[in-house]
């Protein structure tokens, strides 16, 4: 048995890299992954809703990636299908809105959001196995 404290354990540096990579990386990946494919769809910006607040959907990505490195890092046994759940049911918040059937557009905001949940729960766990010494990075 080893007396040094972070043999059986990742570094103070690996973690504060892997939730980098996890949390800025993936602020600037998703949030230009975001931007390209709805400049790819010809998708018009987003109406605001004039009565309600929302949530950034940035400072959720930021909580997201956050929270599921964190897990990933910690080699929590269900984290992939926690990531999975998550996106499935950020997807099924917005799943009934009435606007649906109006028109196409409000499926191709749809399907951008899923690939960019899709980006961010990547660069998630990129940074979880980073911080988790899975993935070495040489500093």
């Amino acid at each position: 048995m080893s007396t040094d404290p972070m043999a059986a354990t990742s570094s103070i540096e690996s973690w504060t890299l892997g939730l980098l990579v996890a949390v800025v990386g993936g602020l600037v990946l998703t949030g230009g992954f975001h931007w390209a494919l709805g400049r790819y769809l010809r998708l018009p910006p987003k109406e605001p809703l004039r009565q309600v607040r929302r949530v950034p959907a940035a400072l959720t990505g930021v909580v997201e990636r956050l929270f599921f490195a964190v897990l990933v890092g910690f080699q929590v046994s269900g984290a992939p299908t926690a990531m999975i759940a998550w996106i499935a049911l950020k997807l099924a918040t917005n799943w009934n809105n009435p606007k649906w059937n109006e028109a196409q557009k409000f499926r191709a905001f749809a399907f951008r959001a899923l690939l960019t949940g899709l980006v961010s729960m990547l660069c998630a766990f990129i940074g979880g196995m980073i911080a988790a010494d899975l993935i070495y990075v040489d500093i």
